[in-house]
């Protein structure tokens, strides 16, 4: 991990989308994709989560193909990933850290272990390197 932790501004309503995906989900990781720039999430959009073992996940790819096409021209892009540890905290696994295939995405993660606490951690992970970013709730963002 880097020494100085970069920040990432997640919307209000993202933050709160995330963690009822998390919730209902559960015990099953849940999953989704992240709209905006790499410093800034507007949107979350949940997909299937293709992976048969309940505490794995995989992006439905035809859904990552399709939201791809949906953004084009509109200025605004696919830029990471998030998935859910129900039983977990937010460290990334050596299976998060492995199959990391995007390096410019921001992958997130939501712990709802503690059911009155979830917590949010974020992070790049570039050729097994894993660095945690700050997250700063937005709350005058856009959700989706």
């Amino acid at each position: 991990m880097t020494d100085s932790p970069q920040t990432i501004r997640i919307a209000a309503g993202v933050v709160r989308e995330l963690v009822t995906h998390a919730r209902q989900a559960a015990p099953r990781e849940c999953c989704g994709l992240l709209v905006g720039s790499p410093q800034h999430i507007v949107e979350c959009v949940a997909t299937a989560n293709v992976d048969p073992h309940p505490s794995r996940y995989q992006v439905d790819p035809a859904a990552h193909i399709a939201l791809n096409r949906q953004l084009r021209g509109t200025g605004r892009a696919v830029v990471g990933v998030y998935h859910s540890h129900p039983r977990g905290g937010v460290e990334p696994s050596p299976t998060d850290v492995g199959e990391a295939f995007y390096p410019a995405f921001v992958h997130v993660i939501v712990s709802v272990v503690h059911e009155a606490v979830p917590i949010i951690g974020a992070y790049r992970i570039i050729g097994g390197q894993v660095d945690r970013l700050i997250v700063e709730e937005d709350c005058g963002g856009q959700s989706s």
